[in-house]
């Protein structure tokens, strides 16, 4: 039987197969795992779903309501990797600008392309962000004819190392898709004639059609507005602890100003002050009597900000611990985490309250656009 697959002849980055993540393992102490960043993720794939309806392209697995927000993508970070189609395809292309090209031919971000069968596609590192994300019809896999494994084809790294979820990726590796979700006929040179349109195309809040109208070619968001142009303001839906602190030691962790780690990645955004040392006890913005009753470890989730002893927070992220003994003062809202996701060492961020209600209206606004 025929497969189709794009292989990877090079990679210095890192990269990974991400979906949604294995949400419901949490229980069997298995991380969630899924796209850093999932504004560009499910940007890429509305792309290639707009496409499909655009064009009548025929897709019978996949035709339910938002059953495209599901397909697996290839996240890249930090580029520096190239592909091998051995078939026709089209691919999206989102997130932290590579200056991807196919064939040495520089292509737009935030659009489809259209790949012919030898065709090499080549990211480089990107000058700011972090992820990329390559999505296709029907999503890629690491071996033909798949499974999810608990709900899921999310690849992490303490579940790759038990062998569930496939060998990380590397030169000579194989991403798959289903020819029958991906192949193209005369459309595609329908297609492949728009794209050199388009891409002379550039967005702007004028010229951006709205999601009801707009080219299958457009993102839902024009993205540059979706992220933070400087310092990034966390919002954060305060815990219980957070509420039993004074006043003053509230105002006094709001008002920091926090630099990411080095040691950041995907199970945890740490986070320091200019001046990182162990305070005196009266100087602390977690008093000692608030931080004695936190002892007993307890279930973490996704943006839980845990507040060591040496008060440089740490914001759990996809590739969480299931389990966390450390104090909680609130957990971010999960739109300002994608746009943390895509954050370097060095760059800066602080917190503000949101209430959950906010949280919640704002979270449903953005999943609506997908």
């Amino acid at each position: 039987m025929t497969t189709h697959y794009l292989e990877i002849i090079h990679i210095n980055g890192q990269a990974s197969i991400q979906d949604l993540g294995r949400l419901n393992a949490q229980h069997l102490g298995f991380s969630a795992g899924g796209a850093a960043d999932e504004f560009a993720f499910l940007s890429a794939n509305k792309l290639i779903s707009d496409y499909m309806a655009a064009y009548n392209v025929d897709d019978n697995d996949n035709n339910s309501d938002h059953q495209h927000a599901a397909w697996a993508a290839i996240e890249i970070t930090l580029g520096q990797i190239s592909f091998r189609a051995s078939s026709r395809c089209i691919i999206a292309i989102t997130g932290a600008d590579c200056a991807a090209k196919i064939n040495d031919v520089l292509v737009k971000n935030w659009q489809c392309h259209p790949l012919k069968v030898g065709d090499i596609i080549d990211f480089s590192l990107p000058k700011s962000a972090l992820h990329s994300y390559i999505a296709i019809s029907g999503g890629f896999t690491c071996q033909p004819d798949q499974l999810p494994w608990l709900g899921s084809f999310s690849q992490t790294k303490n579940e790759m190392a038990l062998g569930f979820t496939g060998e990380s990726l590397k030169a000579h590796s194989k991403l798959y898709f289903t020819a029958a979700r991906a192949h193209l006929t005369q459309v595609q040179t329908e297609y492949e004639t728009e794209c050199e349109t388009e891409s002379k195309t550039t967005y702007s809040a004028e010229n951006t059609a709205t999601q009801a109208t707009r080219a299958p070619n457009q993102p839902t968001t024009i993205p540059t507005l979706f992220y933070a142009q400087k310092k990034l303001t966390l919002r954060i839906m305060v815990s219980s602890l957070f509420n039993n602190m004074s006043s003053a030691a509230q105002q006094r962790f709001l008002a920091t100003e926090y630099i990411i780690s080095p040691d950041s990645n995907r199970m945890g955004y740490r986070l320091k002050t200019e001046h990182s040392k162990l305070l005196p006890s009266n100087e602390k913005i977690l008093a000692d009597s608030l931080r004695h009753s936190c002892l007993l470890s307890m279930p973490v989730t996704y943006g839980m900000v845990q507040f060591p002893a040496n008060e440089q927070p740490i914001v759990l992220m996809k590739e969480r611990q299931t389990m966390g003994g450390y104090p909680v003062l609130g957990t971010v809202m999960q739109t300002d985490l994608f746009r943390l996701s895509q954050m370097r060492p060095g760059e800066k961020v602080n917190f503000s309250v949101i209430s959950h209600q906010q949280a919640q209206q704002q979270l449903f606004a953005f999943q609506q656009r997908f």
